[in-house]
């Protein structure tokens, strides 16, 4: 809990509350409203304040459960307890009371402080009055002993009044005298006698004084030890080893060298005392909520060093000492090492209460206009802006309308609308439409090539623009695609007629299709018996073998074992062509014939 309120206030928008500002999220204890039934724990919003989603029910604000402070001018460091016995939400008055507070071990230690003083005073006290009472009894002795010896001058005066009696005759005067001193020594002896019990009761009175200062001391003795033991926490001894193993008898540590980022705490069975606390311990989780409370470690020595935990999972245990996991909140100092120097304290969170249909976690803008409506701000679904459209400027309705039928403006003003009469199944969606009937749509512009849909005018204004100039015979997809079958296909074509293709220039070694023209001038021939020419490299040549011979396609010879030939088979004489050539037809030899065929010159 970061705050607690001070005063009545408006349970809307960021406040100063205990003097600190309240930021959005912030929890914050309402314990001093008017109507005292809006008391409780509530979320802190720039608009209206809610209360907090795990305190909205009885059970999470019980009787008996306590709430501790973080921060403000007055409550800080305090904690508060709910004082009303299943309340009815919203109905019930809610009160809360004082519970703990920063100062209470520092008041604690000087009461026992100060007790411990008074019980030294009674026992000083205690001991004079000893004193005085022996005093007063020498006194009463010495008293009676007066009365003894006063009563004895008595006696004895009475006696010589008698024989001074007697004796009248002989002096009168005597007598007189006697008798005076007889009446002079009674009252010496009644004097003697009040002294005596004067100092008597002296005596009983310091006897009392005594025993009453003795019980003063075991009382002031008493109350010291309460004083002392008077904190509502478990006494401990802090170890700065982080080991997550038991820490030893009456000893917890952290699991972190840093007090504010340790993630957990290693907490002995035993408290500092030697009692066994374990159920205490294993208490710390039992709240249904996300954070099961706070726990606080602070030195006895100084209430300034003190470090604050929310308690989130569940207490482990560790045989012979108890694990539990923090989140560190606030603090300062370090925490002594002194044996039994620290306190731990803890306040449970109360229960979860119910779910509602949201997760409470809505916030507002800093400020809008009254009546207007609300929209979200971004995506994220969790905050709220002032649409700048008031309820009162929504349009009117229709008296009645049509299921899913889409509404549409009635008249001019922009306040009033009424059924079209069009359902929303009626309409294509813009993502993948199934149109039905004859849609229609604008014709494209002829030689539009972009997404725009083609209709069938721009179809057939492009085919028009594709069979411009063909003949009748050809101006219809079916006419096409009879002609078609008098095409050759690309893959190995059969060509009929006479086709006819661009002459290769001569020496050229492709895969560019040969005419007859190419062929006939690669051949380097003459007629007759006229000698062949030799021709250059990639030239072809009509030879015949010498000797006589069969040669294969593609074998390759030397141009000394061929000899020029006529067209008609026959050598034409006895030159042979220079470099190698490479046979291109197949050679035979018959009948010792020589075998002539086309040879390619390759070098």
């Amino acid at each position: 809990m970061r705050l607690a309120t001070t005063a009545n206030i408006a349970l809307s928008g960021l406040q100063t509350i205990d003097g600190v500002a309240t930021e959005v999220g912030d929890r914050v204890l309402v314990k001093n409203q008017a109507d005292a039934s809006e008391n409780g724990i509530y979320t802190a919003s720039e608009g209206q304040w809610f209360r907090a989603a795990d305190a909205r029910t009885a059970r999470t604000m019980q009787k008996g459960t306590t709430v501790h402070v973080q921060q403000g001018a007055v409550s800080s460091d305090f904690v508060y307890a709910f004082e009303t016995l299943n309340p009815v939400i919203g109905t019930d008055a809610i009160t809360l009371a004082f519970f703990l507070s920063e100062d209470t071990l520092g008041d604690a230690t000087a009461a026992a402080t100060a007790a411990a003083s008074s019980a030294a005073a009674a026992l000083t006290s205690k001991n004079a009055a000893a004193t005085s009472a022996t005093n007063a009894g020498t006194s009463a002795t010495a008293a009676s002993g007066s009365a003894t010896a006063a009563a004895g001058s008595a006696s004895t005066a009475a006696t010589s009044a008698t024989n001074a009696g007697t004796s009248a005759s002989a002096a009168s005067g005597s007598a007189s005298g006697a008798a005076t001193s007889a009446t002079n020594a009674g009252n010496s002896a009644t004097a003697a006698a009040g002294s005596a019990s004067a100092a008597s009761g002296s005596a009983t009175a310091a006897s009392t004084s005594a025993t009453n200062a003795a019980t003063s001391a075991t009382n002031a003795a008493t109350s010291a030890t309460a004083a002392a033991n008077s904190v509502a926490a478990l006494s401990y001894t802090f170890s700065t080893t982080t080991a997550d193993a038991d820490p030893g008898n009456g000893a917890l540590r952290l699991n972190n060298a840093s007090a504010a980022s340790a993630t957990a705490a290693y907490v002995d069975n035993l408290d500092a005392g030697g009692a066994t606390v374990n159920g205490i311990l294993d208490t710390f989780d039992d709240s249904t909520n996300t954070i099961k409370g706070q726990l606080m470690l602070r030195s006895k020595a100084s209430a300034a060093i003190s470090y604050v935990y929310n308690v989130t999972g569940t207490v482990v245990d560790g045989s012979g000492y108890r694990k539990l996991t923090l989140a560190y909140v606030s603090g300062s100092g370090a925490l002594p090492t002194t044996a039994g120097g620290i306190w731990l304290m803890f306040d449970r969170t109360g229960d979860k209460g119910a779910d509602g249909l949201g997760a409470g976690d809505f916030t507002g803008p800093a400020s809008s206009v009254s009546d207007n409506i609300v929209t979200f701000n971004g995506t994220s679904g969790k905050a709220g802006k002032d649409s700048g459209i008031k309820a009162s400027d929504l349009i009117a309705g229709p008296a009645s309308a049509v299921a899913d039928n889409i509404a549409t403006f009635n008249g001019t003003t922009g306040k009033i609308a009424k059924d079209s009469g069009v359902a929303v199944s009626s309409l294509a969606p813009k993502a993948s439409p199934t149109f039905t009937g004859v849609p229609a749509a604008p014709t494209a512009a002829p030689g539009t090539n972009t997404t725009q849909l083609a209709t069938t005018g721009f179809v057939k204004a492009a085919i028009d623009v594709v069979l411009g100039g063909v003949s009748t015979t050809f101006d219809t997809l079916a006419e096409i695609a009879a002609a078609l079958g008098l095409l050759a296909p690309i893959a190995s074509p059969t060509f009929t007629g006479a086709p006819a293709a661009p002459t290769a220039a001569p020496g050229t070694n492709t895969t560019q299709l040969a005419t007859t023209a190419f062929v006939a001038s690669s051949i380097n021939y003459s007629t007759g018996n006229a000698a062949l020419v030799a021709g250059g490299i990639g030239t072809y040549s009509l030879c015949a073998t010498s000797p006589a011979a069969s040669l294969g396609t593609g074998q390759v010879v030397a141009g000394s074992t061929l000899k020029y030939s006529h067209a008609a088979g026959n050598p034409s004489g006895t030159t042979s062509p220079p470099g190698s050539w490479q046979c291109m037809s197949a050679t035979s030899s018959t009948g010792g014939a020589a075998g002539v065929a086309v040879f390619l010159r390759v070098s």
